[in-house]
């Protein structure tokens, strides 16, 4: 039996938090009966809650993301920079595009936003669009974990990411400061520089922030891809970005209002289309050729304009007003032999007016209109879906009040959305609770009802997607078998519902003087989710309805000569559960040991079939030692063997990485604040394979990798 659970995480995990819960009352006896509090330790304000909450007062699972943690963490995409959160994942798009999954859940209902507002890409239709957020240059990332809906609509129905940047100051910063920082790698040849500026003038605070990456193809494991070629590189995942902002904001008595402008620019590969390729060395002088040579690569650009402003007690009973507002303008194109061979284009109005009012029978609250609109086009060989527009209306209130010690937190928000002749209304709704029930243990509670209608994407979808090497059929459509081998799609007969979630979040946390524990618990249950299930049909058997033509292997399937396997969206009952925990314990002020552990488990409710590309679980664990000018960590991560898998996928078998950091902060140098790091990222070169990507078999997780970064302020 010792030997069973030596070899299983699993049971390891289990038998090691058993043992954490059975000592928790005697531990608490043993240290001090009070919350950790230092004195140097800084309140971290959650800038997306309009109610000033820190992430420990709400009772809806919030962590932050900020500081050093976000500098050592910081990767090419947002999802690679958040994937060791607990109950975040990545869709792992070979680094060049991956985007978070909260508890399962991705793409349209995970809401990514820049400062409180839509980061205005194309990245929520397809994993092979980059998200437009840049973390080397934000202060802090917020991560809302389950509906976030109140505020954020119907497309947050799974969770939101907030990255926060300081391009529009609220407040004067008295005097100048500024950051720069630099990185490099090995594994993929990575060069990186970053700077940022703010300053005063009289009342008025200027910005500016900028960063350069490039990239080469990123270094693996030997491995045998799923056209049976043997490669120790993965081809055509090259990175080549950059991007600045300005910003002015003018301080008054009683508020600020403030605008900025950022332009961001990207060329990168789209692997698993390029086997067969010359080898290409994208050196500094790489061009836009030598990237057409490697295979398809995605060239996309953004233009983004914001305008935030607030104001104090300007009415009476309304204590703050905030007006954030926003426009993008957006393109990501796929070059093919040097030629667009796809266009995506996405114009984005956003606006979103807050009012803090004064206290109603006791309760404190916010209120407040959200309008967006979004045009989004797409032509091209891979238009798999036509132009459209959305626009929503919501109006939103939020509520909190102390009853005898519970904390009490309402909120409810009615949506008006138009996707072009489809029309929703979604409708949301929450109450929890936060309740302080000894010294240092706190529990939190959550119920949310939350409606989403579905994407575009989701709806129209009606073509060959060459990020997911399928052929997609969206809820407007049915496909019926009229011969063998013949199918026919036509307009659906039945409309799309909306997408009702009901959700329950039960957390623990446990804060003691040496002992720190997070624990939350959950149970989503989604009535007419929506998912693209796979057919069984190729989609060189199909015949559209408009045409009333066959379909010989189709025409923009990029020489596959069977065509490709057809993915058709449904509609299903399907429950999801799971946790999340972190913990670590201080043995004394040099020595600390962290872990964490998340678990998602997620079915269709009526046939208990799996759902497609679900992360499997994780745990992890740290050892760190902080001496006076320098600290080292060593952590190990297990990514259990998937084995809940939908029809057609296959299971993927478990791995662990080993990584280590040293940090030197130089004592002559510490009025600039600068840091020196050193990383080594999967020491022992574990070939790992990622569930949730849709390269699972052609782009698994990078080998051994080791890095340099310096950070420094002024």
């Amino acid at each position: 039996m010792v030997s069973q659970f030596r070899k299983s995480p699993l049971a390891l995990f289990v038998t090691s938090f058993v043992s954490i819960s059975a000592s928790t009352a005697t531990m608490a006896q043993q240290v001090e009966q009070e919350a950790h509090q230092h004195e140097d330790t800084e309140v971290i304000v959650v800038t997306a809650s309009p109610l000033n909450k820190t992430a420990l007062e709400s009772s809806q699972p919030i962590s932050v993301v900020s500081g050093d943690e976000l500098r050592e963490h910081h990767a090419h995409t947002l999802g690679e920079t958040l994937a060791q959160e607990p109950g975040v994942n990545a869709t792992h798009f070979a680094g060049v595009a991956s985007s978070p999954i909260i508890r399962g859940l991705d793409g349209p209902r995970v809401k990514i936003t820049q400062n409180g507002l839509d980061s205005g890409d194309v990245s929520r239709g397809s994993p092979d669009h980059a998200v437009t957020t840049e973390t080397s240059v934000a202060e802090q990332i917020e991560i809302f974990r389950g509906p976030a809906t109140l505020l954020y609509g119907s497309g947050a129905i799974g969770g939101v990411v907030n990255v926060v940047d300081n391009r529009i100051a609220q407040e004067l910063t008295g005097g100048h400061s500024g950051f720069y920082g630099t990185k490099f790698d090995s594994a993929s040849n990575l060069r990186e520089a970053t700077v940022g500026f703010t300053g005063d003038h009289n009342n008025t605070v200027w910005h500016f922030d900028a960063f350069k990456r490039r990239s080469d193809d990123y270094q693996v494991p030997e491995f045998t891809n799923d056209e049976g070629e043997t490669v120790d590189e993965i081809e055509n995942s090259f990175i080549d970005a950059q991007g600045a902002n300005v910003g002015v904001s003018y301080i008054f008595d009683t508020g600020y209002l403030g605008a900025s402008y950022g332009r961001l620019e990207q060329q990168y590969g789209i692997p698993g289309h390029a086997h067969g390729h010359a080898e290409d060395e994208h050196d500094e002088t790489a061009t836009t050729e030598e990237h057409s040579e490697a295979g398809p690569y995605a060239d996309m650009w953004q233009n983004r304009i914001q305008i935030h402003g607030g104001w104090l007690n300007p009415f009476n009973n309304i204590e703050r007003v905030e007006l954030r507002y926003g426009f993008t303008d957006y393109q990501h194109q796929e070059i093919e032999d040097a030629v667009p061979s796809t266009t995506f284009t996405n114009n984005l109005h956003e606006l979103r007016l807050t009012a803090n009012h004064a206290a109603i029978l006791g309760w404190q609250g916010a209120f407040g209109y959200h309008y967006f609109e979004k045009a989004q086009e797409a032509f091209g060989e891979e238009a798999y879906t036509p132009n459209s527009d959305t626009t929503k209306h919501g109006l939103f209130w939020l509520l909190e009040r102390d009853f005898d010690g519970l904390n009490w937190q309402l909120g409810t928000r009615v949506e008006d959305v138009q996707v072009n002749d489809y029309s929703f209304t979604p409708v949301s709704a929450s109450v929890g609770f936060t309740y302080p029930f000894a010294d240092g243990m706190q529990i939190s509670t959550n119920l949310s009802h939350a409606q989403r209608a579905p994407s575009a994407n989701e709806i129209l979808s009606n073509g060959a997607h060459l990020a997911t090497q399928t052929y997609e059929i969206g809820l407007a459509y049915s496909v019926h078998e009229e011969a063998e081998h013949v199918y026919h799609v036509e307009a659906a007969e039945v409309m799309p519902e909306v997408e009702v979630s009901n959700n329950i979040d039960v957390g623990l946390h446990l804060d003691y003087s040496q002992f720190h524990m997070d624990w939350n618990v959950f149970y989503n249950r989604v009535n007419d989710f929506v998912y693209g299930a796979f057919t069984g049909i190729n989609s060189a058997d199909l015949e559209l309805e408009h045409e009333g033509e066959h379909m010989d292997s189709h025409d923009n399937a990029h020489d596959h000569s069977d065509g490709l396997p057809v993915i058709s969206y449904v509609q299903r009952d399907v429950d999801l559960y799971g946790y999340e925990l972190s913990a670590y314990y201080e043995f004394n002020r040099q020595w600390q040991l962290h872990g964490f552990s998340d678990y998602v488990r997620a079915k269709v409710r009526d046939g208990g079939e799996n759902l497609p590309r679900i992360p499997a679980q994780r745990i992890g664990t740290e050892l760190r030692y902080i001496a006076a000018n320098w600290e080292t960590k060593l952590g190990y991560t297990w990514y259990n063997k998937q084995t809940y898998v939908a029809p057609t996928e296959k299971i993927t078998d478990s791995f662990g990485l080993l990584n280590a950091q040293l940090n030197w902060f130089p004592r002559a140098l510490t009025a600039h604040n600068i840091s020196l790091y050193f990383k080594a990222d999967n020491l022992t070169d574990e070939l790992g394979y990622v569930h949730s990507s849709f390269l699972k078999e052609d782009a698994p997780m990078r080998g051994r990798n080791f890095s340099i970064g310096l950070r420094g302020e002024f």
